[in-house]
């Protein structure tokens, strides 16, 4: 469990919170299934901290540093997390339903079996973040940075995915049913055994791409050959 003093320190203030880290940069804090739902913690010094289990449901988390973080398991459903830093963090099966993730850094983060549907992922940076098995369904990844990002096996039903960047992604197994990819870059990804039915694929790049039946690709006008 937390360690209560931790608990009630950050409770009173990310001034105080933040100072005391920096003085005691030797304690990994302890936040283990903390409850810290609806509070503001924006600009709190959260790297490297073990949240595993945390409620963290409509906090608010902008600008946040949540670096190599553990958020295991962790509810934060409806949390406002605007470019906050998740460079590195442990989201395993965390629970991110409606979440706003606008311009956040999600790199090389493990969001393994999250839940991401709804969430609000525009602009952010996913590059080479593992999302293998989320659910995502109605998620927005507009124009987000998804380059070298595993989507095996994610549920991605109508997550619109319209000018983002997915050169090289690994989409393969995933269901893509009624998703936007309009406009995006998949050069060099893999949509191999992915559902693409009905998905709005307008002017996507798809070169080198590999398609849903294992072939690949150097044509960039192929929607009506892959969306069958």
């Amino acid at each position: 469990m937390a360690n209560a003093e931790q608990v009630a320190l950050l409770r009173q203030g990310v001034n105080d919170w933040n100072n005391w880290r920096i003085d005691n940069l030797a304690v990994t804090p302890d936040l283990v299934a903390a409850d810290l739902s609806g509070i503001s913690l924006q600009f709190a010094n959260l790297s490297s901290v073990n949240l595993s289990g945390a409620n963290l449901e409509g906090t608010d988390l902008r600008n946040a540093n949540l670096r190599g973080a553990c958020l295991k398991l962790a509810n934060l459903r409806l949390a406002d997390l605007i470019e906050a830093n998740l460079h590195s963090t442990d989201l395993q099966e965390a629970c991110l339903e409606g979440a706003d993730l606008y311009k956040t850094t999600i790199t090389e983060a493990n969001l393994q079996g999250a839940n991401l549907c709804k969430a609000i992922v525009r602009r952010a940076n996913l590059s080479k973040a593992n999302l293998k098995a989320t659910e995502a369904r109605l998620a927005d990844f507009l124009q987000a940075n998804l380059m070298r990002t595993n989507f095996y096996m994610a549920n991605l039903y109508h997550a619109n995915f319209e000018s983002s960047n997915l050169i090289e992604a690994c989409l393969e197994w995933s269901n893509l049913l009624e998703a936007s990819l309009k406009k995006a870059n998949l050069c060099r990804a893999s949509l191999y055994k992915a559902n693409l039915c009905k998905a709005n694929l307008q002017d996507a790049l798809f070169k080198h791409t590999t398609l849903t039946d294992g072939t690949v690709v150097d044509d960039a006008a192929l929607s009506a050959n892959i969306s069958h």
